[in-house]
């Protein structure tokens, strides 16, 4: 096995249903890395596709030590088979692209010349117009604004599947764990030094994307509960403000009682009471969640991905 403790990139791709694309997908890559003049891999990760995308590169691959294929046991998901990719990428700086060539092999010299002349840890493209339907886009405009709000990412930062991180950083971010991992999310909490970089988004070059709106309502689940605890947030502070409520409730219910104006006998009282335990159990279930998501957080050590074979 050739000696790769030295290598200067690793580009990692998850693909599924890509048969007909890959062909074109190698040609590019490898012209692109060669450009570069350093030593590269290419870890490409079949995510159980269901068409001859696995036969399809391990025949392209040939004897080429430069391509390794990883095959995963069943369908994890694109961003399991990136954080994968992350676990096995050896080079000293680590690039994740998307299998359809929507994102040019060509612009990983520029995302590499920003990395390595700015003081971060990953650089992660901005496209100028994204070629996506109207779903997706109107679905990347609502999860900026969500994630602003529950994740903390700025709304001026892209956090799209086109990045060039540090091996130091890819490291970290292969290390972490989350039973329904966004890789995007992930980078952001394990560093701040990002930055973006312009560049052109293409169409399809082959087949059609499978976003669509049930994709779209699933990743703003897994946003708004396994990225942040602002719903357990917005638990406590209703609670508060009902507790609180409760007390002015209280004391204008007190002083028409005390004008005679209420003459059911313990109306005031049970009134009140129902204010303030509602808003105290509500606030309560909020602290108790805050303390189980961070339990759940430190001792959660379940596999994102199980792979079947690897081809070096």
């Amino acid at each position: 096995m050739s000696d790769r403790s030295n290598l200067g990139l690793s580009v990692v791709v998850p693909v599924y249903r890509s048969e007909s694309g890959l062909p074109q997908l190698f040609e590019r890559l490898t012209q692109a890395l060669d450009r570069l003049g350093r030593s590269w891999e290419v870890i490409l990760v079949d995510d159980f596709s269901p068409d001859r995308s696995w036969d399809v590169m391990r025949r392209l691959k040939g004897d080429d030590p430069r391509f390794v294929l990883v095959q995963l046991t069943r369908n994890h998901g694109q961003q399991r088979a990136v954080m994968c990719g992350l676990a096995h990428a050896q080079g000293k700086y680590v690039v994740t692209m998307d299998d359809d060539l929507q994102h040019d092999p060509g612009d990983i010299a520029v995302l590499l010349e920003a990395l390595e002349t700015r003081d971060c840890d990953a650089v992660i493209a901005r496209f100028e117009t994204k070629q996506h339907g109207i779903v997706r886009n109107l679905g990347t405009w609502a999860v900026k604004r969500i994630a602003k709000h529950t994740v903390g990412v700025p709304l001026q930062l892209d956090l799209t599947s086109f990045r060039v991180m540090r091996k130091e950083t890819a490291r970290a971010l292969s290390e972490q764990r989350n039973p329904n991992p966004v890789v995007g999310f992930l980078l952001h909490a394990v560093t701040r030094r990002i930055e973006n970089v312009t560049v052109r988004h293409h169409p399809r070059a082959l087949g059609r994307s499978s976003y669509g709106l049930r994709h779209l309502v699933v990743y703003m689940t897994q946003m708004v509960l396994d990225y942040s605890d602002f719903p357990l947030r917005m638990v406590g502070y209703l609670g508060f403000w009902l507790a609180l409520g409760s007390f002015g409730l209280g004391s204008f219910y007190f002083v028409r009682y005390a004008q005679g104006m209420i003459m059911l006998t313990g109306w005031t009282t049970l009134v009140l009471l129902i204010c303030l335990l509602s808003g105290l159990l509500l606030m309560s279930m909020g602290v108790i969640g805050v303390y189980l998501v961070r339990i759940l957080r430190s001792i959660n050590t379940m596999q994102m991905f199980l792979v079947r074979r690897v081809e070096r």
